[in-house]
């Protein structure tokens, strides 16, 4: 089940990836041959027009075939004979719209999910059953003092156990609309050396309103990107572990994690494979989108590449990511061993 699930999230990303060139070149007038759902043999199609549409036996993304990308067969309005700034804007469009998904599941699971708002008048909304206090205190009691201070909000609990060196205290809390004085018997963090009652204020659960929710769902978006651009920065840069690399192995071993803490987290685990698939596709590296995209650039700027070199030099960028995949999936093996 997980592996079809894992299947399923990178089809639907590299489909919408392809389904972004395909959209730019159709504006552009640019011929398609094809635009396949899937890989390997073909089991369904339809043809309109000049270009085929498929359904391939290997459920796993899809391509789209924009003719006259092949210098050795030029074709009337094809790829390579338009002019520099529709290549850009096509080859661009594949990273676009994997930003663009990405963008909406952020931004729908913002309305979903909606904000959990602190009830700040010292209410107890979750006691640890480690805690002493777990026999002392329910949920819905309010803290209305500790040893003799009053306590107007939670800010308040923060400050006084931030200052406790003793294992109890006094405390005055309120349930049902009576006052009772309880002694609490704290417990000790020994990770950051404190005191602790064991307990978490009450939360309010609402929606966002919608232009709270806009302004939210962009946040949640640019702190994803922020988070996956600097992860693969971290890569680049020769930061991370060899062992902390996974491929598609890795990846089945990723979502299993995520299937287990439930749909919201899966979920927001396409948008970041959305978004790291797309920053990852405009590394300026032979072969991938920023790789063409930077032969373009040069030739907009007046600087014009031999087509046959380009195309060599996207040969061997192929040749070096197809070695990589391969280093990275024995990784993965080696990490399955280790366990």
């Amino acid at each position: 089940m997980t592996l079809l699930i894992t299947l399923l999230i990178l089809s639907i990303i590299i489909f919408i990836h392809e389904l972004g060139h395909f959209l730019a070149a159709r504006v552009f007038k640019m011929p398609i041959s094809e635009f396949s759902i899937g890989m390997g043999p073909e089991l369904l199609s339809y043809k309109k027009s000049y270009t085929k549409y498929s359904v391939r036996g290997i459920p796993m993304g899809g391509f789209v075939n924009i003719d006259g990308m092949d210098i050795e067969k030029p074709v009337e309005n094809g790829f390579n004979s338009k002019p520099a700034y529709q290549r850009f804007i096509v080859l661009f469009a594949g990273v676009f719209m994997n930003f663009v998904l990405a963008f909406i599941i952020m931004m729908s699971l913002t309305f979903i999910s909606g904000k959990y708002d602190i009830v700040d008048d010292g209410s107890i909304g979750y006691i640890s059953e480690k805690a002493p206090a777990y026999n002392d205190l329910k949920v819905g009691d309010k803290i209305k003092e500790i040893d003799n201070i009053k306590i107007e909000n939670w800010n308040d609990i923060t400050v006084i156990m931030r200052n406790i060196k003793k294992d109890k205290l006094n405390m005055v809390i309120e349930r049902d609309g009576v006052l009772i004085e309880k002694k609490i018997k704290l417990i000790y963090d020994e990770k950051n050396q404190k005191y602790m009652i064991g307990i978490n204020p009450k939360y309010i659960h609402s929606k966002y309103g919608f232009i709270e929710g806009i302004k939210e769902g962009v946040k949640s978006f640019n702190e994803l990107f922020s988070t996956v651009f600097k992860g693969l920065k971290m890569l680049v840069k020769g930061e991370v572990k060899s062992d902390e690399v996974s491929g598609p192995i890795g990846m089945v071993r990723i979502v299993d994690e995520f299937v287990k803490t439930g749909k919201i987290l899966l979920v927001w685990l396409t948008a970041m494979l959305s978004v790291n698939i797309g920053i990852f596709n405009l590394l300026p590296f032979p072969a991938l989108d920023g790789g063409r995209i930077i032969f373009v650039i040069l030739e907009m700027i007046g600087i014009k590449i031999n087509k046959k070199i380009e195309e060599r030099v996207h040969l061997i960028g192929m040749v070096i990511l197809i070695l990589l995949f391969f280093i990275i999936t024995g990784n993965d093996i080696k990490n399955i061993f280790k366990k």
